[in-house]
């Protein structure tokens, strides 16, 4: 028995490491929400507290476009090419050049947008947002994943998170000061990302040279596919966002907020899993690791779901208080996308994607974005729009067709044989 686990220990020490570096990673950004939300809402109000997630919304649409997709292509080319160093070095440079091309031109459609005639507040907090943008521009997750070093995404993350932390008790104290959220958010984010990029000159002794136009559009057109994924994707991720800020009002913002930040920890265990497993699975494409893997995944998320769902009002009232009770029923719904989300994801990052088959993943997510958009139309048709449950139903819809149409694709290419 202790030959087997030392075997065990042995074969997979890089993949427990990593494993073990994000877990730690992921029990932080459980807690992070449980600590300042409940202070946030104290102290800007639901209303204000609503604005502030608005216009991060908006904002990180722009991360979305300086991300480019490259958190997946990037980490599949740095992963391959780990061992040669010439090719590391190009690509690393001409990521970094396209995400600074990127981020000036995001930086220029701001200033457009916060010059149209909208209300002073709404400018400068739009402008505070576009400062988390700074997590997609400098930090290299994708460099550090690719060389399965996870050890750096931990601590630089707790770095910049800890930051952020501390300076939101010290500095916000009232409801003048909301526009510091973003800010502060984004000033962690600063930080954090030019740690990392000290590690990846520094100590991975990687060298920055200008790239020809020829590499930076090959490397673009690679990611192109996932960056409109990732676009397509967003719709049906944010959207509900605007549509209950514009209908329902700034306030119901934040009930959401709260039942997506629920829903959000209990799919961070499949999250966690599969960005660890990737960088193997890309290189050896054993697709039984990967069934054996959504197995695990599916059954742990259930048991954590059925152990919730008796203190899951307890909770919501802790940390929330008894003004935003409505969180309850929508928390229960949204919880069902997990069990979804743990056999969809794998499919998609570590069957779909380390097969290449980047149109196929996003001919997938148009449809379901479509099949999104045809369920809002539905509910506003039939007027059943005036509460946020109907939105929670809608998500764990739009899960569903997502698992149903990967599923079925993978099933056919019989990619998981």
């Amino acid at each position: 028995m202790i030959n087997k686990l030392n075997t065990f220990l042995a074969r997979y020490k890089i993949l427990i490491q990593n494993f073990s570096y994000l877990s730690i990673l992921q029990i932080f950004n459980i807690a992070l929400p449980l600590v300042t939300f409940p202070y946030l809402i104290r102290v800007l109000g639901a209303n204000l507290y609503g604005q502030v997630i608005f216009a991060q919304t908006i904002a990180s649409y722009f991360s979305i476009l300086i991300s480019y997709g490259f958190d997946l292509t990037a980490t599949r080319e740095i992963s391959i090419n780990r061992l040669n160093r010439d090719k590391l070095n190009i690509i690393v440079s001409s990521v970094l050049q396209i995400k600074m091309i990127l981020w000036l031109l995001s930086l220029i459609m701001i200033i457009i947008i916060i010059l149209l005639p909208i209300h002073s507040y709404n400018r400068i907090l739009l402008l505070s947002s576009f400062s988390i943008c700074f997590n997609e521009l400098l930090f290299p997750q994708w460099y550090f994943r690719g060389i399965e070093k996870m050890k750096y995404i931990t601590l630089l993350n707790l770095i910049a998170r800890l930051i952020f932390l501390v300076l939101i008790f010290l500095t916000v104290k009232s409801g003048d000061d909301y526009l510091l959220v973003p800010l502060l958010n984004g000033i962690g984010a600063f930080i954090g990302g030019i740690l990392g990029l000290f590690i990846v000159f520094k100590k991975e002794k990687i060298v920055f040279t200008i790239q020809s136009r020829k590499t930076l559009w090959h490397y673009l057109k690679e990611s192109s596919p996932i960056f409109a994924s990732n676009i397509v994707i967003s719709i049906k991720d944010k959207f509900n966002v605007f549509f209950i800020g514009i209908f329902l009002g700034m306030d119901k913002i934040a009930i959401y907020d709260l039942g997506v930040k629920i829903m959000n920890l209990f799919l961070q265990p499949t999250i966690l899993i599969n960005d660890a497993i990737y960088p193997k699975v890309a290189m050896d494409l054993k697709m039984h690791f990967v069934k054996k893997i959504m197995k695990i995944s599916f059954f742990f998320i259930l048991a954590l779901v059925i152990i919730i769902q008796p203190v899951l009002a307890t909770i919501v009232e802790l940390f929330a208080g008894k003004d935003l009770s409505g969180v309850v029923p929508v928390a229960r719904i949204l919880l069902l996308a997990p069990l979804l989300f743990s056999i969809s994801l794998p499919l998609s990052r570590n069957c779909i994607i380390v097969f290449g088959k980047y149109n196929l993943l996003l001919l997938g997510i148009v449809l379901t974005t479509l099949f999104y958009l045809v369920l809002i139309w539905i509910g506003y048709e039939f007027d059943i729009m005036h509460k946020v449950i109907v939105f929670a139903a809608i998500t764990v819809f739009v899960y569903l067709f997502e698992l149903l149409f990967r599923f079925i694709i993978c099933h056919k290419l019989k990619l998981l044989t």
